[in-house]
C-alpha cells in the first residue's frame, strides 16, 4: 500500500480472500479525490480494458481511437446529491472495423452494482462494488445500441440515464434508451487494465491517473488478475497536470478483488 503523501502507483497483492465483505466474483473500487465530490457538475469514471491486449485506456478517447475501452462505471448526474446516478456501460466495437465503439448501457440489479458514498468519512472517497460478470456484456451479440457520449475530445451533450442504464463512447449524443436484452457472461480476458477519469457533464475529460491529466497517454495500468485475490492502490504522481477545480482532481484509488 502507498502512504497518502506518496502519490505513486503501487500494486499490493493480497494472499487471502478478496477482502472483508466482498462476495466471490466481485470487484470493489474506491475512487479518491483531493477535496470532495460534486456529482451535479462532474462525472467520476472508472474505466476498464478486459480484452487482454495490454492497452491502458486513456481519457481523450478520440486521440487513441478508444484503445482499451471495454466498459466503465460512471458516477454522477441525476439530482447530484449524495446518491448520484450509477451507469455501467460497455464499449462495443463491431468486429473487423476500426470505427469508434458503440456505447451500450448494461442493465444491472442493486445487488450487482453497489454504491457507497463517503466511504472514508472525509467526503474524499466513494466505493463501488460490482459483479464481474457484468463485464461480459453483449459479447458476440448484436444488441440495440443507445445513443450516448463517452470520455473523449469534444462530445456535445450531457448524459441523462436512469440508475439502471449507462452512457458513453462516441462523442455525439446522450443516452436515451435501454438495450433490448440483458447481459450474459461473455468471454473476457482474466487480466484487466484500468484508469480513472473525471469529466464534465458532457463527459469531456478533465483529469486522469496520469501525469498529463485530461490529455495523458503516459499512465501504465497495473495488471489486475481477476482469477486471484488482490488489493491494488494507485495514486496520481506528484507534479501531474490536473483539473483546475479541486472537486474534479483525482487523488487515486484502490481496487480489491474476490475471485
Amino acid at each position: 500500500m502507498v502512504s497518502s503523501c506518496g502519490r505513486q502507483v503501487t500494486p499490493n497483492r493480497g494472499s487471502g480472500g478478496g477482502g472483508s465483505g466482498i462476495p466471490p466474483g466481485y470487484l470493489q473500487v474506491k475512487f479518491r479525490v483531493t477535496t470532495g465530490f460534486d456529482f451535479a457538475n462532474y462525472r467520476y469514471v472508472m474505466i476498464f480494458n478486459t480484452a487482454g491486449d495490454g492497452k491502458t485506456p486513456y481519457p481523450n478517447g478520440t486521440t487513441t481511437n478508444f484503445q482499451g475501452y471495454s466498459f466503465a462505471v460512471i458516477v454522477g448526474g441525476g439530482a447530484g446529491g449524495a446518491t448520484p446516478q450509477l451507469q455501467f456501460v460497455q464499449y462495443y466495437r463491431q468486429p473487423g472495423t476500426t470505427l469508434p465503439p458503440q456505447p451500450l448501457p448494461i442493465i444491472f440489479t442493486p445487488q450487482q452494482l453497489l454504491f457507497i458514498p463517503d466511504s472514508n468519512g472525509l467526503n474524499t472517497e466513494f466505493t463501488v462494488q460490482f459483479q464481474r460478470l457484468l463485464a461480459g456484456g453483449y459479447s458476440g451479440a448484436t444488441p440495440t445500441p443507445a445513443s450516448s457520449t463517452a470520455p473523449s475530445a469534444s462530445p456535445s451533450t450531457s448524459p441523462s440515464a436512469t440508475p439502471t442504464a449507462s452512457p458513453t463512447a462516441s462523442p455525439t449524443a446522450s443516452p436515451t434508451a435501454s438495450p433490448s436484452a440483458s447481459p450474459s457472461p461473455g468471454i473476457v480476458s482474466p487480466t484487466w487494465l484500468f484508469n480513472f477519469f473525471t469529466t464534465d457533464p458532457s463527459l469531456n475529460p478533465l483529469d486522469s491517473l496520469g501525469l498529463g491529466g485530461a490529455q495523458d497517454i503516459s499512465f501504465s495500468s497495473p495488471v489486475l488478475n481477476t482469477t486471484v485475490a488482490f488489493d491494488v492502490t494507485v495514486n496520481v504522481p506528484a507534479g501531474a497536470t490536473q483539473a483546475s477545480n479541486p472537486l474534479a482532481q483525482i487523488y487515486g484509488g484502490e481496487l480489491t478483488n474476490s475471485p
